[in-house]
């Protein structure tokens, strides 16, 4: 349950990193005032990579989960060092 929930608040960030990295990597204009013309292999993906770098807004009303989520998985990380540690 708790991956699921980790997943799913993370996403957005996931996905505006892949954005930024294929922009970057295909030299793409993207901005958030509107989709630029980005041709890779024949294909326009401006659209694609200015949806994928619009996620950075979502992220930001996501931060306090994100953490939140952070903060769990490091109490459950503690939990099964110190239980093998004590065993």
């Amino acid at each position: 349950m708790m991956l699921a929930v980790t997943l799913l608040v993370w996403t957005p960030a996931l996905l505006f990193g892949l954005g930024f990295v294929l922009a970057h990597l295909t030299g793409c204009r993207v901005d958030e005032a509107s989709a630029h013309p980005c041709l890779v292999a024949g294909i326009d993906i401006g659209g694609l990579l200015y949806t994928l770098l619009v996620m950075g807004w979502l992220v930001i009303l996501l931060l306090p989960f994100m953490l939140l989520t952070l903060v769990i998985w490091l109490g459950i990380g503690l939990r099964a060092v110190i239980g093998a540690w004590l065993s």
